[in-house]
């Protein structure tokens, strides 16, 4: 479940002259900055359930250097002028609809953020600001037995900020800003001696994710006593992340990463710039086709060193991302385990697993061990795995890694959070 919109932005870049007889100072040299709204939309829809219910031309519209002094604002993309003359310096444009509510039905906030670009004389550049899903879905499902066995049921959805009232006939979506969200079902039914009765349902979901649809399937037996819901995470793709609940008993996360859906691509173990204790990193690429969150995942070097991630770091499919022993370590904004793992210049097993414990990780998502045989050395170099090698089968091969050739910002070789160097055949 993706949407995005997006605005096009045409940097048109000159220097302006002045025709004034006197001069009172020194000329600002300036650039004019030209935007033209685009339409980019791709909707992938589920069930016809999420609607396209804002335009570019109604977003705001604002320009900020990069020291985050707004320059200047548009209420509606729709008016702002042709040209706009800007000083040079380096800028960032935001745009977003103007409906960031705390819940309401049928109410998607897009939000989008452009790259820093520059304002410089004699040049013209493009700046694209892509608007996607800002806040979390959910909607509510009740299967045939509630319907045909309940006389009323009703879902509260509810965070700190706000709550919505699914009623039993309703089919509209709701929205909330990303915040942890309590449910609570509850179902009426008639006893056999013809009084009413209720069954309670209770359970959250206490990470939701901007851009992300929930579908809470609400299921109860009478007769059985029986009564359940699962929450199913519809992506693209969906994979889907499944919260099982009985009465009043609260929830129980069943979901998991698959093998090979994260991989481990390139390792320093030995920096020369900086000590190991400050210069050690390790990557991993997601391999999946769906978004990643690495909080609870476990970290491991063979049975000795663990870190549990305590950081909730969502991983587009196709992105690299850095593992760093410091922050020193590289500049790509990577996650600190600090010292709670060490990567031996002999050789370890190095592993990423599942949600568990220190003392018993969950399923095992991917591991290397980078001192078998073939495996490159590398003093001054991360190892890296061939990009055109990047599947479960060949990441364990030591035929498949090489040296890296690129220098990083610590004068050592490797390209943490990047695209590895090709290994020479």
């Amino acid at each position: 479940m993706k949407t995005r919109y997006a605005l096009f932005i045409c940097l048109m870049t000159g220097c302006m002259m002045s025709c004034q007889k006197e001069d009172v100072g020194p000329i600002q040299e300036t650039g004019t900055l030209h935007i033209d709204i685009g339409l980019f939309i791709r909707i992938t829809e589920v069930n016809s359930t999420l609607k396209s219910t804002q335009q570019t031309e109604d977003f705001r519209v604002i320009i900020y250097r990069t020291d985050n002094e707004e320059v200047m604002s548009f209420e509606n993309a729709s008016e702002m002028p042709a040209v706009i003359e800007l000083e040079t310096g380096d800028y960032y444009v935001e745009a977003h609809s103007d409906n960031n509510l705390p819940a309401a039905f049928d109410n998607p906030y897009y939000y989008g953020r452009s790259e820093v670009f520059s304002i410089t004389g004699n040049e013209q550049q493009s700046v694209l600001v892509s608007c996607a899903l800002a806040n979390t879905m959910v909607t509510i499902i009740y299967s045939e037995r509630i319907r045909n066995s309940f006389t009323d049921y009703v879902t509260i959805v509810s965070s700190d900020l706000g709550s919505l009232v699914f009623l039993k006939d309703e089919i509209r979506s709701g929205y909330f800003q990303p915040l942890p969200l309590d449910i609570r079902v509850e179902l009426t039914y008639l006893k056999t001696n013809g009084l009413p009765d209720n069954k309670i349902l209770s359970g959250s979901i206490p990470e939701p994710i901007a851009g992300r649809h929930y579908e809470v399937h609400v299921d109860a037996s009478i007769d059985e006593g029986m009564a359940s819901f699962q929450i199913l995470l519809d992506e693209t793709e969906p994979e889907v992340e499944v919260i099982g609940l009985t009465d009043d008993t609260g929830s129980q996360n069943n979901g998991s990463i698959r093998y090979g859906e994260l991989l481990i691509t390139e390792i320093m173990y030995d920096p020369a710039s900086l000590p190991d204790s400050e210069g050690e990193w390790f990557e991993v690429y997601n391999n999946s086709d769906h978004s990643i969150n690495f909080r609870n995942l476990i970290l491991g070097r063979n049975d000795v060193d663990r870190h549990v991630i305590t950081d909730a770091v969502e991983l587009l499919p196709g992105a690299y991302f850095v593992f760093e022993r410091t922050m020193l370590a590289t500049d790509a904004g990577g996650y600190v385990y600090g010292s709670d793992i060490s990567l031996t210049n002999t050789g370890s097993v190095l592993a990423i697993y599942n949600e568990g414990t220190a003392d018993e990780p969950g399923a095992l998502i991917f591991s290397v061990d980078y001192g078998g045989e073939f495996f490159p050395s590398g003093s001054g170099a991360s190892i890296c795995l061939n990009p055109d090698l990047i599947n479960a089968d060949d990441a364990i091969h030591g035929s498949s890694w090489c040296t890296s050739a690129s220098v990083y910002s610590t004068g050592d070789r490797g390209t943490p959070g990047m695209v590895n160097d090709l290994c020479n055949p």
